[in-house]
């Protein structure tokens, strides 16, 4: 563990009880006992000392102190203290654990925001299960938060079809879309990268549609294209992210 994720009811107190499964999480798997030291995050993304005081059978009790540069020597973190760029991933949903992947590895990158979304070729129905996705989803955030040490609030939006993207992102910023069109439409990520936030819309296995793409174009997300081969709606969702986010950090 490179960072623990506080619960959403901490409220930066001297001393926070821990309870449920985190318990057996710091105390068992991490193995870690009284008087040990460690760092934490806050939901606002704020960093934490914390020691354990106290070890009961169904719960714990922590030392808290607010720091910007951690003390705990259990684990190093990332050298980059940001300013992390916003990049918010609309994602068409993949079937099985790919899904799940991604949204892994795109916390793991840094993305501020990671919504769902439903295209005419997605080949999984979120009808009804909306919730039960949003819980697993920012279940897989915090693990992949613990294990990398991101300074970003990774936060999960609410699954959305994809005619209703452009409503959501509200024109913030430079908005792209991969898919492979004609040159004379096509623009390179350096062009659209000058300032962030910055929308990417990615497809699901079979691709957009041409009327979708078409759609997406209207609504001034511009299509590009990654010089690599036909890659995977979950290799093509993380590369392009790691690029998108390359391009952005060494402007800022």
């Amino acid at each position: 563990m490179r960072m623990y994720v506080l619960p959403s009811d901490f409220r930066g107190t001297e001393r926070y009880t821990v309870v449920g499964k985190d318990v057996h999480y710091l105390t068992k798997v991490l193995r870690l006992s009284e008087g040990m030291q460690f760092t934490g995050r806050d939901f606002s993304g704020a960093l934490w000392d914390l020691t354990i005081e106290s070890v009961h059978r169904n719960s714990c009790t922590l030392l808290c102190a607010q720091t910007s540069e951690p003390q705990a020597l259990t684990d190093a973190l990332p050298e980059y203290r940001g300013p992390f760029p916003e990049i918010h991933l609309y994602q068409a949903v993949c079937k099985g654990k790919k899904m799940d992947q991604i949204v892994r590895q795109a916390t793991e990158l840094g993305v501020t925001r990671i919504v769902p979304v439903t295209s005419e070729r997605s080949l999984v129905d979120m009808t009804g299960k909306e919730d039960d996705r949003r819980i697993r989803y920012e279940k897989i955030v915090k693990e992949a938060v613990q294990q990398s040490g991101s300074l970003v609030v990774t936060t999960i939006g609410t699954p959305i079809k994809l005619d209703q993207v452009s409503a959501d992102w509200g024109h913030r910023g430079p908005a792209c879309m991969l898919h492979q069109v004609s040159q004379a439409q096509q623009r390179t990520l350096a062009e659209l990268t000058r300032t962030a936030p910055i929308a990417l819309v990615i497809g699901p296995e079979g691709g957009f549609t041409e009327s979708e793409v078409q759609m997406l174009i209207r609504e001034d997300f511009h299509p590009v294209l990654l010089k690599t081969n036909i890659l995977r709606a979950e290799t093509a969702a993380i590369a392009a992210v790691a690029i998108v986010q390359h391009l952005l950090v060494e402007k800022l």
